[in-house]
């Protein structure tokens, strides 16, 4: 398990609420830093693990969230971008939400 530590090598990630739910909230994540289990750790840091984590999460809120269809972890990568090549070419590419996903966010109540 990854802890977030004064000794550890340095990582930022940025949370910006989206949605407030009841319960939970909708969050954009941008790292700034590509460390192991980065995001997984800094919110279970903050005291606002992710839905359906079963390393770093909480299992109460985890067995509740089973109710309105959650089945894996309520994460996912909506750009990815890099550089590469000579000469230097920008890759920037996006992805929508899993169907899954977006079934787990039309069942949960709003706050």
């Amino acid at each position: 398990m990854v802890t977030v530590d004064d000794d550890g090598k340095p990582s930022r990630s940025t949370f910006k609420v989206l949605e407030r739910l009841r319960d939970a909230t909708l969050v954009e994540v941008i790292i700034e830093t590509g460390r192991t289990h980065q995001i997984r750790v800094h919110a279970q840091h903050l005291g606002y693990p992710l839905l359906g984590d079963e390393k770093y999460g909480d299992a109460a809120a985890n067995r509740a969230a089973k109710q309105y269809g959650l089945k894996r972890l309520f994460l996912h990568a909506a750009e990815f971008g890099f550089s590469a090549g000579e000469p230097r070419r920008d890759y920037l590419f996006h992805a929508p939400l899993a169907p899954e996903l977006e079934a787990v966010l039309a069942t949960w109540p709003r706050a």
